[in-house]
């Protein structure tokens, strides 16, 4: 399970790197074609949106393995340890079948998407090839939520995700 966990997250940190880089590559490559060339590149603001569909939704499912999704935790931090566990593996479980279901819809809009045969204006790429990264970050993260579900109904303590374990800081307020 855990050398899984490892190739799923080292595959997403590659994918997630290589985009930003390309993302600013491709910004700043265009900015110097305007401001020194006097042309603009048209297909840098395509790709890099192709790019962001990648960063968003890989960023997703690399976000819940690693536990940093924004919580709203004020009703769970005053639970004790075992409510926390029972809470923690039903929202995981919950959040785990609505990526799924989002998965699933996902999948229907790129068999439209394809049916229609739907290109970008510049490139000519076929849109359900750029799209199907929308249900891969969503089955993936499916996958991290449903690993927390395992690792929080294996393990004694609490999980946020597969390997990382619920620990709070404390605060010190000091003197102004």
């Amino acid at each position: 399970m855990n050398r899984l966990f490892q190739l799923i997250q080292k595959i997403e940190a590659f994918l997630l790197a290589w985009s930003i880089i390309a993302i600013a590559a491709l910004s700043i490559g265009n900015v110097f074609c305007r401001a020194v060339l006097g042309f603009s590149l048209s297909f840098t603001g395509e790709l890099s949106q192709f790019l962001i569909i990648i960063v968003t939704f890989v960023g997703l499912s690399y976000a819940a393995s690693r536990g940093r999704h924004i919580r709203m935790t004020a009703f769970y931090d005053q639970l004790n340890q075992r409510w926390r566990k029972i809470l923690m593996i039903a929202i995981s479980g919950l959040t785990a079948l609505l990526m799924l279901l989002l998965a699933w819809y996902a999948f229907e809009y790129i068999f439209t998407v394809r049916f229609l045969e739907t290109v970008s204006p510049v490139l000519q790429v076929p849109l359900y090839l750029v799209y199907l990264f929308v249900p891969l970050g969503l089955l993936l993260s499916a996958i991290q939520y449903g690993l927390t579900v395992l690792k929080n109904l294996t393990s004694p303590d609490v999980y946020i995700s597969y390997s990382q374990k619920d620990e709070y800081e404390t605060t010190v307020v000091g003197e102004l």
